[in-house]
């Protein structure tokens, strides 16, 4: 996670202002999105609102901005070249600690996918036998995961002797480098443990469960330009929902869905199904009353160790960056609705189908 209050203005010039040309033609809008991943069915709702219409109903164009940047997120926002970013709560935090006036309009997981794994056979069976050892990273983003688990048993980085290396988000090398003991653990998302299973190497979490409770993908807006988007903003949302509760009506129907935008991710089809079930049920599987329904009491606890390790200056109060107008209007569809759309779906791709 790279520090925003330091490196915003200078990233916000070298951004490129997009002018979004108002889509006020019969509801039809685009939407300039910055996904956590746009290669990647973790985040399988932005998946199933494409193949399964959802978005095409309400009238929604998806334009997904390139993720292979180094420029932080909220600066695509603040230039208008993004109107929604999935960011992380770290980023969110970062930003109001900056003072940007970003909001969160819907939390898209509820639970962090980022966490710390070894081998299935390591002799490392918790975080406190990480003493001295190398942790491999997907990102220099990642070393405040490890940070924020370690604080969850009252210790530090330093404390531990820990060495970090980047060793980037390839399957095989990630695999590779936890197989030939370049390092003795590996701390990264979902998507970089899928690939790691993929290269054919079993592997354990060793995160604490209480440190897996945050807010982890935040569709987050900027606030000045919140209501004359509100509209455009309200169908994106409406359709993410949809899509996210689709994958608890048929799981394997949302796997094959994704398989038929990044198959790469199902050459192994169990690993895929794994990927899925593990989104579903896992990270994105709601817990409030409504889907994307912003917590302000997980908010204000993921606050303290940030502090405690200085990537924010000070606490703030939740409700200066949540906004929940959004939820609602997300919300408002049946069952029944979601079913419609993709048993229609499957109806006319059973070759698409995973058996």
């Amino acid at each position: 996670m790279r520090s925003l209050s330091r490196t915003l203005h200078a990233a916000s010039i070298a951004v490129t202002t997009l002018v979004l040309e108002s889509a006020a033609q019969a509801e039809n809008f685009t939407v300039n999105f910055m996904s956590s991943n746009e290669s990647s069915c973790s985040p399988y709702a932005q998946q199933n609102a494409q193949v399964f219409g959802f978005w095409d109903d309400l009238g929604i164009t998806v334009n997904f901005l390139s993720t292979e940047t180094t420029v932080p997120y909220p600066a695509f926002l603040q230039n208008g070249q993004a109107d929604l970013a999935l960011m992380d709560a770290g980023q969110v935090l970062q930003a109001v600690d900056a003072d940007l006036p970003v909001k969160v309009v819907y939390e898209a997981a509820q639970y962090a996918p980022d966490g710390i794994v070894v081998l299935d056979d390591s002799p490392i069976k918790s975080l406190a036998d990480l003493k001295d050892a190398t942790v491999g990273l997907s990102s220099d983003r990642d070393m405040i995961t490890t940070a924020i688990a370690l604080s969850s048993i009252g210790k530090t980085i330093e404390d531990m002797n820990i060495k970090s290396v980047v060793v980037g988000d390839s399957g095989p090398v990630m695999a590779k480098a936890l197989r030939d003991g370049a390092i003795a653990a590996f701390s990264g998302g979902a998507s970089d443990r899928a690939g790691i299973e993929a290269a054919g190497v079993k592997i354990r979490n060793i995160t604490p469960v209480e440190v897996l409770r945050q807010p982890s993908n935040n569709l987050t807006a900027w606030g000045p330009t919140l209501e004359e988007k509100r509209p455009m903003i309200q169908a994106f949302l409406k359709g993410w929902a949809q899509a996210q509760f689709a994958a608890l009506i048929d799981t394997k129907l949302t796997a094959s869905a994704c398989r038929t935008k990044i198959p790469q991710q199902f050459e192994k089809i169990d690993i895929g199904l794994r990927l899925i079930n593990n989104a579903a049920y896992g990270t994105q599987l709601s817990r409030t009353k409504n889907y994307g329904e912003p917590q302000p009491d997980v908010w204000a606890d993921v606050q303290v160790p940030l502090v405690q390790m200085k990537e924010i200056s000070k606490e703030y109060d939740p409700a200066t960056f949540l906004g929940s107008s959004f939820i609602a209007g997300a919300n408002d569809f049946t069952t029944d609705d979601v079913k419609k759309k993709i048993y229609a779906w499957k109806n006319a791709n059973l070759d698409k189908m995973i058996p």
